[in-house]
């Protein structure tokens, strides 16, 4: 038992990454956040699906070193800018955002990564 402890001590421990889904891109983690909201009047809590979760309903497998849905298409994530107020540049990148959106979605299963993972609102 202690050299157990020891060894908790001393080795750098890092989650496994769940079995089936080792494909995942590397700035990608299984316990990321997808989606994030605030519900609930006088007592609020935070909901959150994180990116295992995701992946578990989508039905994900690795393939040939792709991670695919259920029906074989790629998986891609996308994580979403979030800005303040609505300058130029905001309403230009958000534009630009949708366009690629649009793109990837031809192709792949896209997954979308909130820009806001603490659940706070976003303006």
């Amino acid at each position: 038992m202690i050299v157990q402890l020891l060894l908790l001590l001393f080795v750098d421990y890092s989650p496994p990454v769940p079995q089936g889904y080792s494909c995942l891109p590397g700035n990608v983690k299984p316990a990321d956040i997808v989606s994030a909201e605030r519900t609930g009047g006088q007592d609020p809590k935070l909901v959150t699906i994180s990116v295992e979760q995701t992946l578990r309903q989508l039905r994900a497998r690795c393939l040939r070193g792709k991670l695919v849905d259920a029906k074989g298409k790629e998986i891609r994530f996308y994580r979403v800018q979030c800005f303040g107020a609505p300058t130029a540049y905001a309403m230009e990148t958000t534009r630009r955002q949708r366009v690629e959106l649009a793109a990837l979605r031809k192709r792949y299963t896209v997954v979308e990564m909130t820009c806001s993972p603490s659940g706070e609102p976003r303006p």
